[in-house]
């Protein structure tokens, strides 16, 4: 037998995902060896935060992408307790926190009563001028619409439409759940994104009264429902990073890999990269956007690639903007406001984030984020940064107010950045588990399969990790070890 140490397992993708698949294997099989591979020249993906300066000496702290993880969903504050960045954490300022919708040339405050996209407050609905009198009335049908029998998936919009009526879709409803997927709601899978609402017309014969039922079986956990390092995000890839270092685990960036060679009766899978060298692996997880999977997997695997090929992605764009803070234009109790897909513009929204978050920008300053590109949409995106910031620019102005020039501009892109759950989305996942029954010896980790927030990527990297764990294959004649 050789004494040679086995082959490691092979991460591919350095983003959340992957770093946490690295952190759990480093946890529960310590003396497991890891390589993670990453083909940018920095770890984190879509994480990304930057102190930056302005040509008059100001600095700001800026997210590029994601800025804070939803605490409902715990494994976002769970691996920031494993990494001991509790007391890092902050949640949004501590004041009224109101969001408003543009529509009819004017912004208009959200609602209260909000929950899971659904109004279950009837008072802010009849005194808001963002719904027309017929618009409350098809609204207020709900309560008495019977459920539509049968068990086939159907779009967001399409439920949404049917049961609370075209204006609450497209005023309400739509804006919210494009800040979340960039997507168009009608060809979003129901049962993918919020089988929640279809649940509560089944159980309980209308909407509010089914989230409203949920809320009180479901006790909501105490303190902020969104929280951040105070620091930015990436401080939970360099905590990460340094764990994983500190461990022994192999860390490459600038590695892009070209495939992936399934396992033969003498040996595991064989990683390829793009500069031709061949790592001989344990096992492999792959942690990298599904369109990417399915190229590196396609001779390994060939229909489990077509259904990650078949995934679809929206490239969107982040311009954060830093101005002299206004005397007046932008309310002190808000966050930003949503722009309907319905009213054309290739703008999704805009946050103010020194409101919401502090440590952001200096006083005497504020700093917006403006998102552009959604999925159908995404046209404006090949326009240079000059002209996104130039829209960009337009469109605060437009709602606010003429606010000079900004004294910081910066343009993120993410090119296929957002995962889209398409109609038959879980027909496809389930075809995916099916084919990865049959891969002991490979893992999927990543936005693209069962949700898209931080929480859910982390999730799906440790559950990666636990699985090759629980199933991991030796050369050294012992067979699968625990």
């Amino acid at each position: 037998m050789s004494d040679s140490p086995p082959p490691p397992v092979v991460i591919i993708g350095g983003g959340i995902a992957g770093l946490a698949a690295a952190f759990r294997l480093t946890q529960i099989a310590p003396a497991t060896r890891i390589t993670l591979l990453e083909a940018d020249d920095r770890l984190g993906g879509k994480i990304r935060t930057e102190t930056l300066t302005a040509d008059n000496g100001a600095q700001f702290l800026v997210e590029g992408g994601p800025d804070s993880f939803l605490t409902a969903k715990p494994r976002g504050i769970g691996l920031c307790a494993d990494l001991g960045l509790l007391d890092t954490l902050q949640g949004i300022t501590p004041q009224p926190h109101r969001a408003y919708v543009a529509w009819g040339g004017t912004l208009h405050e959200l609602p209260e009563g909000l929950t899971g996209l659904v109004p279950t407050k009837l008072t802010p609905i009849l005194r808001s001028r963002l719904l027309s009198p017929r618009g409350k009335a098809r609204l207020a049908l709900d309560g008495v619409l019977p459920a539509q029998t049968g068990t086939e998936d159907e779009t967001l919009g399409t439920f949404v439409r049917r049961r609370l009526g075209d204006e609450v879709w497209e005023r309400l409803v739509e804006p919210l759940m494009a800040g979340i997927y960039a997507a168009d709601g009608d060809l979003l899978s129901l049962q993918a994104t919020f089988p929640q609402l279809r649940d509560a017309e089944i159980r309980h014969g209308g909407l509010a009264k089914g989230v409203l039922a949920a809320r009180r079986s479901t006790p909501s956990p105490s303190g902020p429902a969104f929280k951040t390092p105070s620091a930015g995000l990436e401080s939970l890839v360099t905590a990460l990073r340094d764990r994983l270092a500190a461990s022994g685990v192999d860390i490459r960036v600038n590695a892009p890999v070209s495939a992936v060679m399934p396992p033969d009766a003498s040996s595991g899978p064989t990683v390829i990269l793009a500069s031709g060298e061949r790592l001989d692996a344990e096992a492999v997880i792959v942690a990298t956007p599904a369109f990417v999977a399915g190229e590196i997997l396609a001779t390994a695997a060939p229909a489990l690639a077509e259904d990650l090929s078949g995934i679809a992605h929206a490239s969107s764009a982040i311009v954060t903007l830093a101005y002299p803070t206004p005397r007046a234009g932008i309310a002190r109790d808000a966050h930003g406001y949503l722009i309907p897909r319905a009213l054309g513009s290739p703008i999704l929204a805009c946050t103010w984030s020194s409101l919401k978050w502090e440590h952001r920008a200096p006083d005497g300053y504020v700093l917006m984020r403006v998102f552009l590109g959604r999925y159908g949409q995404e046209d404006v995106l090949a326009q240079d940064d000059d002209a996104l910031i130039a829209l960009a620019v337009a469109e605060v102005q437009q709602r606010i107010g003429a606010l000079g020039q900004p004294v910081l501009a910066r343009v993120q892109r993410w090119m296929r950045g957002m995962p889209q759950y398409l109609l038959g989305h879980p027909a496809r996942i389930a075809r995916i588990d099916a084919a990865l029954a049959d891969l002991p010896w490979l893992a999927l980790a990543g936005m693209a399969y069962r949700g898209v927030g931080l929480p859910d990527a982390i999730l799906s990297g440790e559950t990666a990790a636990e699985r090759v764990h629980a199933a991991r294959i030796f050369r050294t004649g012992v067979g699968i070890s625990a």
